[in-house]
C-alpha cells in the first residue's frame, strides 16, 4: 500500500510515513469446517493502538463455482463519496459528475483553498 491512503471507506487517513504493518491470518475453524476466518491486524502511527477485526465467511454448498468481485480499490482511487452521491476526482484534482444529470456536490463544509 503507498501512500497516501485511507483507513477505511470512511476516508480516514493514514499516517503519512508509509509505515503502516497489515498482519493478517487466515484458516479454517477447528469445529466447522464451513467457516473461515480471516484476522486483520492493522499498525499504523495514526492509530492510538492497533486496530484488530476478524471477519468470517461461510462456505456455500453449491454445485457449481460460486465467482464474485472484490469492491475493495484505495489504491489510485479516484471516486469520492459526498452523501449519498459518488463523484469523481479529474487529473486536475476537480469534482466531476459520475452520471448524467448528477446534481453538484454540497461543498459549504469544506475549506476553500488559496489556489
Amino acid at each position: 500500500m503507498k501512500g497516501p491512503r485511507a483507513y477505511e471507506a470512511t476516508g480516514i487517513p493514514l499516517h503519512p510515513d508509509n509505515q503502516s504493518v497489515i498482519r493478517e491470518r487466515i484458516y479454517l475453524d477447528k469445529t466447522n469446517p464451513n467457516l473461515l476466518h480471516d484476522d486483520i491486524t492493522t499498525i499504523d502511527h495514526a492509530l492510538t493502538r492497533p486496530w484488530t477485526v476478524t471477519k468470517t465467511f461461510r462456505r456455500e454448498n453449491a454445485g457449481q463455482p460460486i465467482w464474485w468481485h472484490e469492491d475493495v480499490c484505495s489504491e489510485n482511487n479516484v471516486h469520492v463519496v459526498i452523501g449519498e452521491e459518488v463523484y469523481y476526482l479529474s487529473g486536475d484534482g476537480l469534482l466531476m459528475p459520475a452520471k448524467k444529470d448528477q446534481p453538484p456536490p454540497d461543498l459549504r463544509y469544506f475549506k476553500k483553498s488559496g489556489k
